[in-house]
């Protein structure tokens, strides 16, 4: 009787454990800076600057617009990692009085 209760509560535990694992989303690069002007991946253009001399890891500095929304972003090469550099700010086209 022990030894199957222990089954069933081993079972439950895996059977909790995927589904924690399913409900997490899954984010990008691109994804979490999309996200971070207010918009999706399909709203946001990308477009790289330059490469970062000497870096270590090596990187890449990118402009990204979208949402009204443009910020310069540094980011890992290859692109594991990304984080703003400044603040983000409006796009020609959202600017007032414009």
């Amino acid at each position: 009787m022990l030894i199957a209760s222990l089954r069933i509560f081993a079972l439950l535990a895996l059977a909790s454990t995927s589904i924690a694992c399913a409900a997490t989303p899954v984010t990008t690069p691109r994804s979490r800076v999309a996200r971070d002007l207010g918009c999706t991946t399909e709203e946001t253009a990308v477009e790289k600057i330059a490469d970062l001399e000497g870096a270590d890891p090596p990187a890449a500095r990118w402009q990204v617009t979208g949402c009204g929304k443009t910020a310069v972003y540094i980011c890992t090469t290859p692109v594991r990692d990304c984080w703003r550099e400044g603040a983000a700010a409006p796009t020609a086209e959202a600017a007032p009085g414009r």
